[in-house]
């Protein structure tokens, strides 16, 4: 994956999470490595998570984590099992907002058209001799 689409991932689920309770301000700096490496910030204040693609020097929590783990830990509710590093009291609040997180629903593949259940009334032509 590419930095940027690591980010707008990473972006659409973490601002699924529920913060309207939280009323720290908490800075977390994501360092994502290897294949589309770079950094990211999210900040939670005032019940709000902004999301924004530049790096958050003065940062409470930070994560150094791969982009695919990132983006699976996100989307199947097991991002609290990151590693964390930082103030612990933030990362305790950080934690139970990433299980807020919904889990990402799988794609649906197009199902065909279900046929009735009832049995075919069509008559066979009688066989000829």
């Amino acid at each position: 994956m590419t930095y940027e689409e690591i980010f707008e991932k990473s972006k659409e689920r973490l601002l699924k999470a529920k913060t309207k309770d939280v009323k720290d301000f908490i800075a977390i700096q994501f360092n994502i490595t290897g294949e589309g490496h770079g950094s990211f910030y999210a900040v939670i204040f005032d019940g709000k998570m902004d999301v924004q693609p530049y790096d958050y020097k003065d940062n409470d929590i930070s994560v150094n984590v791969s982009g695919d783990e990132l983006v699976y830990a996100l989307e199947n509710k097991t991002a609290d099992k990151l590693g964390f590093y930082g103030n612990n009291k933030k990362i305790t609040v950080l934690k139970s907002v990433l299980a807020t997180i919904p889990k990402a629903r799988k794609a649906t593949e197009k199902t065909a058209v279900k046929s009735s259940s009832k049995p075919s009334t069509v008559k066979k032509a009688p066989k000829k001799k």
